[in-house]
């Protein structure tokens, strides 16, 4: 009897965590919608968390249990100081957008795909009036893809994003949460 369940046991496993025959492989594309909430920081300055909408595409190639994506979003903050005294930027829309590629390892269960991933990329922060900077940073994050057939995906994703810019010849560092959804389409 014992042997009979650990034989199921080990059958079941098999099972969830082979990638199925109808897994997605291939190139794809697709879009993204959700939020990102940044918090700024500089120095002894406090900056208030701004969240505002996000959009994005997406382009990349999966095989089996990885995926290689290049990826672009882009969301306008607002600065908000909470020392309105120290520093003229108050109010000001920093225009905020990544391009980059990003590295997904899969977690195959049928029609279920959780994934990790790791990208690096150009972030720009272009400060309205002020000043505008590129710089390379990184991001990690986790998500999950559901197969809705053979060609397309839901995806629901959640990063957090780190890069330092240089604006005004101030060095400021840039965490910047983001959550989002989008489908992808298989060719």
């Amino acid at each position: 009897m014992f042997k009979i369940k650990v034989v199921t046991v080990f059958f079941l496993l098999f099972c969830l965590c082979i990638t199925c025959g109808f897994a997605q492989n291939g190139f794809f594309l697709g879009f993204q919608a959700g939020t990102s909430s940044q918090k700024l920081s500089f120095n002894d300055l406090e900056f208030d968390r701004s969240t505002r909408f996000q959009y994005g595409l997406r382009a990349g190639l999966k095989f089996l249990m990885l995926s290689v994506e290049a990826n672009y979003f882009q969301t306008a903050h607002n600065m908000h100081l909470s020392d309105i005294l120290a520093f003229s930027w108050e109010d000001r829309e920093v225009d905020y957008n990544y391009i980059g590629l990003n590295l997904k390892y899969y977690f195959s269960l049928l029609l279920l795909q959780p994934y990790l991933t790791f990208g690096l990329g150009y972030y720009t922060a272009d400060v309205y009036e002020i000043d505008k900077d590129t710089e390379r940073g990184y991001n990690l994050g986790a998500g999950v893809e559901l197969s809705l057939g053979k060609k397309i995906t839901l995806l629901a994703e959640a990063k957090y994003h780190r890069v330092k810019m240089m604006i005004e010849n101030k060095e400021f560092k840039v965490g910047d949460f983001s959550l989002s959804g989008g489908l992808n389409f298989y060719f």
